[in-house]
């Protein structure tokens, strides 16, 4: 049986990176999307609305897909707070609804982070979630409808958790994006809370760890994580002296209120999904780099 995967935010940061791997698995992959123009990259572009219900079913009746993968939400502007994290989540459902009425078997929704609890150790998947914005309050709801959901109707389904992301393409009010912009202009950047870990990783790694899971019979929480913590400080570091533009990088030690240490434990995402991390951070930063600077 032929696999078909019906994809969603497939021009998004992350989406647009999953497109080869899914490809080289031997996918036929289906995308919705509002635009008009679509890159010819391979797959079979379908304009639909994903707020609208009836486009959904249209879709998902035409395609029939055996997978979903599901990685449309807002991430710019104000979507902390945004009334339409709520419509999201009822795309998502439709999303299901529909995928299951159509004989669909296999299905992975996009969380974050920041429905944990933070603690000053590596986040596992069995750890508690205590989601503080709209927007991360709405993935937990999400996460939670969508698996039981899928238990009641027999759907393989698993939830990847994304941490901290870097990549080409960003929007330039994101760190690294924001970071290449203004040292290349020789403008002042001031990191404010050098000494805050977090984990980053590399948009073409998160694309990879998501095609695996999503060809895998993995069920539940995974961590889509490299497992390793890099200061704010050395992180703008890094990029500021591959530039050669360390005099224009301000690193202060502001008090604040955020978690000092947000790391995730990767082992299911390596043991039992099986993805190995293709990118070192130093070559990662490389790609990036030439991408901003072609």
């Amino acid at each position: 049986m032929s696999k078909r995967v019906l994809l969603t935010g497939a021009t998004g940061l992350i989406g647009k990176e999953i497109i080869q791997p899914l490809i080289n698995m031997g996918y036929e992959i289906y995308a919705i999307t509002i635009d008009e123009n679509n890159p010819n990259n391979g797959v079979n572009w379908i304009k639909c609305n994903l707020f609208e219900e009836n486009s959904i079913k249209t879709v998902m009746e035409k395609v029939k897909p055996t997978h979903l993968m599901n990685f449309a939400w807002a991430t710019t502007g104000d979507y902390l707070t945004s009334e339409i994290n709520l419509e999201f989540i009822k795309a998502g459902l439709n999303l299901l609804k529909y995928f299951n009425l159509n004989g669909g078997k296999r299905a992975v929704y996009v969380g974050t982070c920041f429905e944990y609890k933070f603690k000053d150790e590596k986040l596992k998947e069995s750890d508690s979630v205590n989601p503080q914005t709209l927007y991360a309050k709405s993935k937990n709801a999400l996460h939670e409808l969508a698996e039981e959901y899928c238990k009641i109707n027999d759907i393989s389904f698993s939830y990847g958790r994304i941490f901290y992301v870097y990549g080409q393409g960003e929007n330039e009010k994101r760190l690294t994006a924001h970071l290449i912009k203004f040292l290349s202009e020789n403008k002042e950047v001031i990191i404010n809370c050098g000494s805050l870990v977090k984990d980053y990783m590399y948009t073409k790694d998160i694309a990879g760890a998501f095609a695996a899971l999503l060809d895998s019979n993995v069920y539940g929480t995974v961590n889509i994580c490299t497992g390793k913590g890099i200061s704010l400080r050395d992180y703008s570091t890094y990029i500021a002296q591959k530039l050669g533009k360390t005099e224009y990088l301000t690193i202060k030690e502001e008090q604040n209120n955020q978690p000092q240490y947000i790391v995730g434990d990767n082992s299911r995402l390596l043991n039992e999904v099986g993805y190995k991390i293709q990118y070192s951070f130093e070559t990662a930063i490389e790609e990036v780099l030439k991408y901003y600077n072609k």
